[in-house]
């Protein structure tokens, strides 16, 4: 009896704690890698890089994700802690919802601590950029997290 108890407890433990929390880091990380990705695409519009120039690129993906999906957790644990508890409170598990949500946190963690609106016009595609991302984040969020 004891057993099925313990099993019980651990498995509403991950339920409510460790798929969540894993769900939101594998999120920042995902949202590290299609901003350093972003970065990446930005970098070929000024022209054609060089042979060096691409494996230098190559060579910082992991890490520059990391470096970035770190920012990420520091800057989105409150937002994404009220989205979670709201959606789970109202039942929401659809991924255009954790998608939509995403994409508020990356646009309201850039106008809290970034570039604001108010510098005018220049800021609306890097919002949109952060947006973008905060969609990916999103969107991993509930494939990770699960229905649960």
């Amino acid at each position: 009896m004891r057993d099925i108890i313990r099993a019980d407890a651990e498995r509403r433990f991950a339920d409510t704690w460790t798929r969540p929390v894993g769900a939101w880091l594998a999120a920042c990380l995902a949202s590290g890698a299609a901003m350093f990705g972003t970065f990446g695409v930005m970098g070929l519009a000024e022209g054609v890089p060089s042979a060096q120039e691409v494996a230098g690129f190559a060579a910082a993906i992991i890490p520059g994700t990391l470096y970035i999906g770190v920012f990420m957790v520091v800057l989105t644990a409150l937002p994404t802690l009220a989205f979670a508890w709201l959606m789970h409170s109202q039942g929401w598990k659809k991924i255009y919802t954790s998608a939509l949500f995403g994409g508020l946190t990356g646009a309201g963690v850039l106008q809290l601590f970034g570039f604001p609106i108010r510098h005018g016009a220049e800021a609306i595609p890097v919002t949109m950029m952060f947006f973008c991302v905060g969609l990916v984040g999103g969107s991993v969020y509930r494939l990770v997290a699960g229905k649960h």
